[in-house]
């Protein structure tokens, strides 16, 4: 009769636990399942990286980037990542009536100089390396080639701390169509804007290696001190207009 007793307890002790558990569980609008899945949720959930932290931060929108990524190879892409990015480094093609397209497909031949060399058809002196992190095009396209962050091969030494630019233009004397002006404009402030720069972070290859590019704002100084305020003038207009929002 006592065992019997004993085992009524233990069951009346266990229905009442049961029940004292399920009253703190919660209501019929979310069952364990759910409660665990977003408990998961919260805790899996990636911190946004500093790179999502810069973009969220800036007030210089895209300015329409065609993103056409060369295939990784020693002689235009290597994959290398720069260090921290000091300057935007401004070029151009030396190559009259070519289109940003065009100079793209041309850095991308480059990964063939491997076959070339072993075939024989060139000789490792002559295979050339060559490219830019954008090139911008006579009627204003911007081609993406190398992701900024990555090394590219335009400006020698400066390759490992900066951004290259190349710019396609009409003739001899590399003056830009007002297309090419103003995306190198709005791409130089993106840049900028995303790096954190100032205006004197803005150079030429001159400045780097002392060779004639680009051409026309070697030879004329006053447009590439005027250039350099419109980048910095677009800047602030988009400053404006996002505080303004």
């Amino acid at each position: 009769m006592s065992r019997v007793l004993i085992w009524t307890a233990v069951i009346v002790f266990t229905a009442v636990a049961v029940g004292l558990l399920l009253s703190l569980l919660p209501k019929d609008d979310m069952d364990i399942d759910a409660l665990l899945n977003e408990t998961l949720l919260i805790e899996t959930e990636p911190p946004a990286t500093e790179a999502e932290t810069e973009e969220d931060a800036m007030v210089v929108p895209d300015p329409g980037i065609d993103v056409q990524l060369l295939t990784i190879n020693d002689w235009s892409r290597p994959g290398e990542y720069c260090d921290e990015i000091t300057n935007i480094v401004i070029h151009y093609l030396a190559n009259p009536k070519t289109t940003a397209q065009q100079n793209h497909d041309y850095f991308e031949s480059l990964k063939d100089n491997g076959d070339l060399i072993e075939s024989g058809q060139i000789t490792e002196d002559e295979a050339v390396s060559m490219s830019a992190n954008f090139v911008i095009g006579i009627e204003g396209e911007i081609i993406e080639c190398v992701p900024p962050g990555e090394i590219a091969y335009a400006s020698n030494s400066a390759n490992h701390y900066s951004v290259s630019i190349e710019n396609c233009h009409l003739d001899t004397t590399g003056q830009f169509t007002e297309e090419t002006y103003e995306s190198l404009v709005k791409l130089t402030a993106y840049l900028v804007d995303m790096y954190d720069l100032d205006r004197d972070a803005i150079i030429r290859h001159y400045d780097v290696t002392g060779k004639a590019c680009p051409l026309y704002y070697v030879e004329n100084e006053d447009k590439w001190e005027a250039f350099k305020d419109d980048v910095m003038a677009y800047i602030e207009e988009c400053r404006e207009a996002a505080e303004a929002e």
